[in-house]
């Protein structure tokens, strides 16, 4: 169990108490000067039948644009549990709501029993792809030794959590490895949150058409994005984005998928750059 406290004041200051997997207390101060504080407890879990309805929540909100079985794609998660941590508040009253604030699994598309609802994941993504990547997507999404990982939180996570999510999930999938050969895969299918920022002014031209400039939603996707062999996005449809940051901020971004195909050595080589730069940032 992972268990971080959250305390945010008015002036965006931040002091952040966590535990690591030996149970060692990790501090991390923002030196600015509080004026009110709130505490948010939150602690890591693995998924169970009870978080279905949040991990619905989260997969739909990923997955935009694709057309999937939402529900059976959530119960594989949950069934699959032994990689995978879920992320609610702490100290929940009797009654009260339960909400999962992010969930992280690696799911080998080899757990799939339905096929036939893989295929229609796979043939909706395919459609969103660049006619010359059709083959490679095609051939990973039929391959056995492929995986989806997935990383779906809310925006507003401390980006500390993030970092014990990959930090869990790396040490149980070295784990899971050696016991179960269904986890012994060589590409992670990976689909994160990207924008388009709009221009700052408008041309004083015309331009030929080009391909969007594509920004990551977060410095773990972009890190994951610089050691993938292929990747694609898609514009969501009536979705806005607005910056992940502490600071206050107007702008508004128009909201793409990205889909990256990353293989596992390389993953693991990029995950403890991930865990370091995510636990550095306030």
């Amino acid at each position: 169990m992972i268990t971080h406290t959250n305390e945010s004041s008015t002036s965006s200051s931040e002091e952040m108490t966590s535990s690591d997997n030996e149970g060692r207390p990790m501090q991390v101060d923002n030196p600015h000067e509080e004026e009110t504080s709130q505490i948010v407890e939150f602690e890591a879990y693995p998924p169970a039948d009870e978080d279905w309805s949040g991990v619905c929540s989260l997969v739909v909100s990923l997955f935009q644009g694709i057309t999937l079985d939402v529900g059976y794609f959530s119960q594989t998660l949950i069934d699959n549990y032994k990689v995978g941590t879920v992320i609610k508040g702490a100290d929940i009253e009797e009654g009260e709501d339960d909400p999962v604030f992010a969930v992280a699994s690696l799911l080998p598309l080899i757990v799939f029993k339905d096929k036939s609802k893989l295929e229609k994941i796979a043939s909706s993504l395919l459609s969103k792809c660049e006619s010359d990547q059709i083959a490679t997507v095609e051939k990973i999404f039929s391959a056995k030794d492929s995986a989806f990982l997935i990383n779906a939180k809310f925006a507003n996570l401390p980006l500390q959590i993030t970092a014990q999510l990959y930090k869990a999930l790396k040490m149980e999938l070295i784990t899971e490895r050696k016991e179960n050969p269904n986890y012994n895969v060589k590409n992670l299918i990976v689909i994160g949150k990207s924008h388009v920022e709009p221009p700052k002014q408008r041309p004083q031209k015309k331009t030929k058409l080009s391909a969007p400039d594509i920004k990551y939603q977060s410095s773990d996707f972009t890190s994951l994005a610089d050691v993938a062999t292929e990747s694609f996005s898609w514009k969501v449809k009536d979705e806005t984005l607005a910056p992940v940051s502490s600071m206050a901020c107007d702008d508004v971004w128009q909201g793409y998928r990205t889909l990256l195909v990353v293989p596992i050595d390389k993953f693991f080589k990029t995950v403890d750059k991930i865990i370091e730069n995510l636990s550095a940032e306030n």
